[in-house]
């Protein structure tokens, strides 16, 4: 157990001159100051900053903090709220434990002199954990009045939006809401001792999604139209039938030739019709001739196929001609001809 020594005297001393001190500039300044508590609320208040001490020092801490919250109750002394901070920090609720140390600080910053050194104790507590928390800086890209922030599930005032939260590390769900529009949410990997910084914002009427810039990310996502980058599935189509076709018409040149040249061979050594034990070759001739005749039917469509599909692929805004394709065959070449 690690605790700090505040002298309890200086509670003693301190609530017996509240009722006998003047209000402050501050205190002045406010709407409603606060009543003077009586000399039975300050003989309370004491009774219970004892027994918290107490109880304080020997660990239990769950009872400790009964105590201090209600001495606070009879007597807004910062001493007592600051041990209400420590009992929190004891207790393993950090982040409760630093959000109270801060508001230790700034009370005690308007309670007077006799207060300076409990804010400079709690400020001092306050940075301590720093290293076993995260601080997360949220900044609001479209805040709106009625907007709820929260951090790891704790609501940010407005006037801490943008500046540093405590969460505790790990993942830190960051939720920005109004009964308006849908929800803006991201979630952080955060470790302790680590600060960072995210944007959030609600979603705009044009992309459907929620700023979740960051890192998130986290992105609440955007929108936008889609299929305006890439190649369209009718081009990837197009150049699939060319490259069909032109694997035909390679298959229909080299089978040709195969046949040409075992034609020509049985014509050389037969002179005439091939005797049966050339039956082998006749039959070899014919099957090349065959698969060439196959690849040009298979390029001939493919090439066809893969032009007509091109010319339907282009911008939707251009109104292109009537494709026309057509096979052309002539004695000693072969094309396809056609119109774009």
């Amino acid at each position: 157990m690690r605790t700090r020594t505040t002298a309890i005297a200086a509670l003693f001393v301190a609530l017996p001159a509240l009722s006998v001190l003047g209000p402050t500039d501050a205190h002045a300044q406010a709407p409603a100051a606060a009543a003077t508590p009586s000399a039975a609320d300050v003989a309370e208040a004491k009774k219970k900053f004892e027994a918290g001490s107490n109880l304080f020092k020997t660990g239990k801490f769950e009872k400790a903090i009964e105590e201090f919250r209600a001495s606070y109750a009879k007597v807004n002394s910062p001493n007592s709220h600051l041990y209400v901070a420590r009992c929190l920090r004891e207790m393993g609720k950090l982040v409760d434990a630093y959000l109270e140390f801060e508001k230790v600080a700034a009370e005690a910053q308007t309670a007077g002199e006799k207060y300076a050194q409990t804010g400079e104790t709690a400020k001092v507590e306050r940075d301590e954990l720093n290293t076993k928390l995260t601080l997360v800086s949220v900044d609001v890209t479209t805040p709106e009045s009625g907007a709820r922030l929260t951090i790891g599930g704790v609501e940010v005032p407005q006037d801490r939006w943008g500046k540093p939260f405590p969460a505790m590390p790990g993942t830190v769900d960051i939720r920005l809401e109004s009964g308006a529009k849908p929800a803006a949410s991201q979630s952080l990997t955060t470790a302790a001792g680590e600060s960072k910084t995210v944007s959030i914002g609600f979603a705009s009427p044009k992309t459907g999604g929620g700023d979740g810039s960051g890192d998130g990310s986290g992105d609440g996502g955007s929108g936008g139209e889609t299929g305006s980058k890439g190649m369209s599935g009718m081009r990837i189509g197009a150049f699939a039938a060319g490259g069909l076709g032109v694997a035909g018409f390679v298959t229909f040149a080299v089978f040709g030739s195969m046949s040409n040249a075992t034609y020509d061979d049985l014509k050389a050594t037969c002179g005439g019709p091939c005797p049966a034990d050339r039956q082998g070759d006749v039959d070899k001739g014919k099957m090349q001739q065959t698969v060439a005749n196959v690849g040009l039917i298979v390029g001939a469509v493919g090439v066809a196929a893969g032009a007509t599909l091109f010319v339907l692929s282009l911008k939707k805004d251009k109104k292109p001609e009537a494709a026309h394709t057509e096979l052309v065959v002539g004695p000693a070449h072969l094309g396809v001809r056609g119109t774009f």
